[in-house]
C-alpha cells in the first residue's frame, strides 16, 4: 500500500446463492454461522465477485441498536448499500446479524445492554478469522469498516491485531462515551424547548450519575439521591409528592447496564493512539451524535501520536451521522424508506481505497 502523509480534508458456510445484478450474475453469496465461547450463534453472509482470483475485502460492523446484517435506519438499509458499491469494485464483503437480532442468537432487545462493545469486538474477530480463510480473498488487502459504535469496535481490534490492512470509520467516535452522550442530552434538552440554565443544572446530574453508572451501580442510596437531584434541576420542588423511587426508576434504571458502564468508563482515542495501518476516518459536518466539535481534534491527535502516516480525515459539511440523501439532498427529518447514501461518501470511501492501493484504479 502507498504511504500517505497525515492530512486533514474539509468536504461456518450453510449455503452459496447466486445474486443478479442486472443481467449478469455477478456475484456469490455465502451464508455462515459462527458460534462464539459463550454459544451464541452468529448469523451472516460472505458476498464476492463471481470471477476467479483472489480480492480485497472488507467487514462492516454496525454501531449501536438492534443491526442485522443491513444495519437499517430511518428503513434504509445502509451496509446493503454499502456492500453493492463495493461490489462494484470487485471486493469482497462480509456482513452478519448482530446477537440478537436477525438470525443471531444471544439477548434481545429487551436486554441489549448486557454485552458491551468488547463482547462485540470479540464477535467481529470471529468474523474476520473466518473472512480470513475465505477461498476468493486476498489476506494482504482486508480491512474495517465501521459506523458509529462499530467505529469503536474496528479499533479496540486493530489496537489489538496488527493483521488488519486498513480501516475506514464514519460518523466516528474519538472521546470518552460519557462526554459524547452529555453533549448528546445537553442538544436534545435545547432542541426541547428547555432553557440553557435549567439544561447546564440536568447535565451536572448527568455526569453525576455517569460517574455512579461508572463506579458499579451498586449503592442504591447514592443512586435515589442523585434521581431527587435529577428531578429537582428540572424543576420540581424537593418537597413534591412525584419524587418517589419508582418515577426515578422510570427515568433512570435503564442505563444501569452493562454497556453503559462501559461506553462511559472508555476513551475510543485510547485505541486510536495504536493504530498503525492506513486509516480513513469521515465526520459528517452536521452530526449531532458524534460531532466534529468533540471528536475531530482527539482523532487526529491520537493518530498523530501514534505515528500512523497513513491516515486521513475527511469532513462532508453538510452530511449527518448517516449520511443519506434524498433526491440529492440532506434532510433533518428522514424519508422512512426513501433514503439513498450520500453519492459524495461513497466516492470519498472509493477513491481513498484506491489511492491505498486496496482495489484497482
Amino acid at each position: 500500500m502507498k504511504n500517505r502523509v497525515k492530512n486533514i480534508y474539509i468536504w461456518s458456510i450453510l449455503s452459496i446463492a447466486i445474486t443478479s445484478m442486472g443481467c449478469a450474475q455477478t456475484s456469490l453469496v455465502e451464508e455462515f454461522t459462527l458460534t462464539t465461547p459463550d454459544g451464541i450463534k452468529l448469523v451472516g453472509e460472505i458476498e464476492y465477485p463471481n470471477k476467479v482470483g483472489r480480492f480485497p475485502a472488507a467487514i462492516l460492523i454496525w454501531g449501536n441498536g438492534p443491526h442485522t446484517r443491513d444495519e437499517t435506519i430511518s428503513g434504509t438499509p445502509i451496509f446493503k448499500q454499502i456492500k453493492d458499491e463495493l461490489l462494484e469494485e470487485d471486493m469482497v464483503v462480509l456482513r452478519m446479524d448482530k446477537r440478537g437480532f436477525g438470525e443471531s442468537t444471544g439477548e434481545g432487545i429487551t436486554s441489549e445492554g448486557n454485552y458491551t462493545s468488547r463482547d462485540l469486538a470479540n464477535d467481529v474477530k470471529l468474523a474476520y478469522d473466518l473472512l480470513n480463510k475465505h477461498k476468493s480473498v486476498d489476506t494482504s488487502r482486508v480491512g474495517m469498516i465501521g459506523h458509529s459504535e462499530g467505529t469503536i469496535i474496528s479499533a479496540i481490534l486493530g489496537a489489538e491485531e496488527n493483521s488488519i490492512d486498513w480501516m475506514i470509520a464514519f460518523g466516528p467516535s474519538a472521546n470518552s462515551g460519557d462526554a459524547i452522550v452529555a453533549e448528546q442530552k445537553g442538544l436534545q434538552q435545547l432542541q426541547m424547548g428547555m432553557s440553557e440554565e435549567i439544561s447546564n443544572n440536568v447535565l451536572k446530574v448527568w455526569h453525576q450519575y455517569f460517574e455512579f453508572i461508572k463506579s458499579g451501580y451498586e449503592d442504591d442510596s447514592t443512586y435515589y439521591a442523585i434521581g431527587r437531584d435529577f428531578l429537582m434541576a428540572h424543576g420540581l420542588e424537593k418537597d413534591d409528592e412525584r419524587i418517589t423511587n419508582e418515577f426515578i426508576d422510570q427515568l433512570l434504571d435503564g442505563f444501569k447496564t452493562p454497556w453503559n458502564r462501559y461506553f462511559y468508563s472508555n476513551n475510543n482515542a485510547d485505541n486510536l493512539e495504536k493504530l498503525k495501518m492506513p486509516y480513513l476516518g469521515i465526520f459528517g459536518g452536521e452530526d449531532k451524535q458524534t460531532s466534529l466539535n468533540l471528536n475531530l481534534l482527539p482523532m487526529n491527535n491520537a493518530l498523530a501520536k501514534a505515528g500512523n502516516k497513513q491516515y486521513r480525515i475527511v469532513v462532508l459539511s453538510d452530511e449527518d451521522h448517516y449520511f443519506f440523501r434524498y433526491n440529492g439532498e440532506r434532510m433533518e427529518k428522514h424519508k422512512f424508506g426513501e433514503m439513498k447514501m450520500s453519492a459524495q461518501f461513497i466516492s470519498t470511501i472509493k477513491d481513498w481505497l484506491k489511492e491505498m492501493d486496496v482495489i484497482d484504479d
